[in-house]
């Protein structure tokens, strides 16, 4: 299982190929602090492997005209997974530490619209197997939500399964 941590200022490079290598950034200079990101990372065997972005606090859903939407939730803006460590619990350990730190501070809900372009249904896909589903209309731009009880539901049973 990865170890799932903060970002400090020497992951930044390795974070830059990764998004980079995932199609979801220019490979320029990274600085989550300038965005007012919150960032963790996933590591393996001492590498950082995986790589997730996200606002707690945020009303997204309102802000953007979807009535569905519960409110203030947390918004995950970019998870990237090394090509090489995929299918082996990097996203979902990212994701259930989200899910943690978003319930800690009383919200109930993730939200997230999964990037178009290169791989943008295998990002759907595993959203999807998360949890996730789609609320408003489809297409471009779409907007997806999963509470944080069912992701941390599958954490727990995995937990009990000894996984």
């Amino acid at each position: 299982m990865p170890l799932i941590r903060d970002i400090v200022q020497a992951d930044y490079t390795v974070v830059e190929e990764l998004l980079y290598s995932n199609h979801l950034g220019d490979g320029g200079f990274y600085d989550p602090e300038l965005e007012g990101l919150d960032v963790i990372v996933a590591e393996l065997h001492g590498c950082v492997v995986g790589v997730a972005e996200f606002q707690l606090h945020c009303d997204f859903g309102h802000d953007k005209g979807r009535e569905a939407h519960p409110g203030v939730q947390t918004f995950i803006s970019t998870m990237a997974v090394a090509h090489t460590d995929r299918r082996g619990g990097v996203g979902r350990a990212l994701l259930t530490e989200i899910a943690r730190r978003s319930q800690e501070t009383g919200h109930t809900f993730l939200a997230l619209v999964p990037p178009d372009g290169a791989d943008a249904a295998g990002r759907q896909a595993f959203f999807q197997a998360c949890g996730f589903t789609l609320y408003g209309p489809a297409g471009p731009g779409a907007a997806w939500g999963c509470p944080v009880s069912e992701i941390l539901a599958v954490k727990g049973t995995a937990d009990a399964a000894g996984e």
